[in-house]
């Protein structure tokens, strides 16, 4: 088991002070808009993964006038105590675990994992390819940290091959980067489709549990693969990807830009066959992600060994009262720890268990008995 004991803040968003003992099940924050619950939940999304949920700039995550924000807390993994720390300020940020400096902030999740289901997390459904994409890859980066590096020499592949397209340059240096953007494209390719075809067993059963038929609700990865997917090994797709870029070098060129690649796949979510965003209901769509998220925490439970800490931003938002229901029982039913915030608190009453309840106001947490 792993789970969040306790956690403290100093000058980080509109919170100068703050630190909270937290329950290993359900914990509840309440209050009005705008006082700090959802920074909160930031702070101990940073906490677990090094980067900010909200995907904001280190300037806003520091209270006005301060210099540096600091977060500390203390994880129970395994039965052994672990006391993460991190560091945000204007030279860069900065991360400890039990007193030891840590090469990159991503290594804070080898004692906590989190999901976190958030008003955002609706650009699954409305939003671009690209944070499809990114969600895949985040996904992905919970079991294998070598991700994000593979991630990023790719994308310098692609943009090297770009700039080569603008300038016209000679086709030997061309080549070199089209064989680095084929072989790391493979395997970036061919990891995502392995982690979608993982994600839907636990996607189904979500579904289900949403009140959502399942056979009408699907995901799958569209990518720039050959027809026959089954069984592609990474050399394959390598020398698939290989003759797509030399067949679109002048097309490209006229662009500018690679237009083969992993960078221009997609993670498509449908309801009979057509575009979610485009034919479900909003509570169709809000049901589809609480269903997409709880089968993320599903996945990365599986691979990681111990359940991943939940944070739920206002998860009433656009549920009727039935979905609402249906929530309270998949959470009521989970073992693991929740922190979840509302300024409604009369819609979050707690079927299954107590809950351990904060109020906020200002940026000051109290205890509530």
């Amino acid at each position: 088991m792993s789970f969040l004991e306790t956690i403290q803040l100093h000058d980080f968003r509109n919170i100068a002070e703050a630190s909270l003992a937290l329950d290993s099940g359900f914990n509840l924050i309440v209050g009005d808009n705008g006082q700090g619950k959802s920074n909160l939940l930031e702070a101990v999304g940073i906490l677990a993964t090094g980067r900010s949920f909200r995907q904001a700039a280190p300037s806003l995550l520091r209270r006005n006038g301060c210099k540096f924000f600091r977060l500390e807390g203390l994880v129970r993994h395994r039965g052994d105590g672990h006391r993460l720390a991190f560091v945000g300020q204007v030279e860069g940020q900065r991360a400890w675990c039990n007193g030891k400096p840590l090469a990159a902030a991503s290594l804070l999740g080898e004692t906590m994992a989190v999901v976190v289901v958030a008003p955002e997390t609706l650009r699954l459904v409305r939003g671009s390819p690209g944070e499809r994409r990114a969600f895949l890859d985040w996904l992905i980066f919970g079991r294998r940290r070598q991700h994000v590096a593979m991630m990023r020499d790719y994308q310098k592949a692609v943009l090297s091959r770009n700039a080569l397209l603008r300038r016209g340059d000679a086709t030997p240096e061309l080549d070199a980067w089209e064989d680095r953007m084929a072989v790391l494209g493979a395997a970036i390719a061919l990891i995502r489709r392995q982690t979608v075809g993982e994600l839907l067993a636990p996607l189904q059963e979500m579904l289900v549990k949403m009140g959502l038929p399942g056979e009408r609700f699907r995901i799958n990865y569209g990518a720039q693969l050959p027809k026959t997917e089954d069984d592609l090994t990474p050399q394959e797709v390598a020398d698939h990807y290989r003759r797509l870029l030399v067949e679109a070098r002048e097309g490209d060129r006229r662009q500018g830009q690679s237009s083969v690649g992993p960078h221009r796949d997609d993670l498509r979510l449908l309801m009979d066959g057509h575009p979610l965003a485009r034919y479900a209901s909003q509570g169709q769509q809000r049901r589809f992600v609480l269903a997409i998220k709880l089968a993320e925490a599903a996945l990365l439970q599986h691979h990681r060994g111990f359940k991943p800490l939940l944070l739920l931003d206002d998860p009433m938002a656009e549920l009727d009262a039935a979905g609402i229901s249906l929530l309270w029982e998949i959470l009521a039913a989970d073992d693991g720890q929740i922190l979840a915030v509302s300024c409604r608190p009369e819609e979050m009453a707690w079927t299954g268990q107590p809950a351990k309840r904060f109020r906020v106001c200002n940026g000051v947490f109290q205890q509530e008995g």
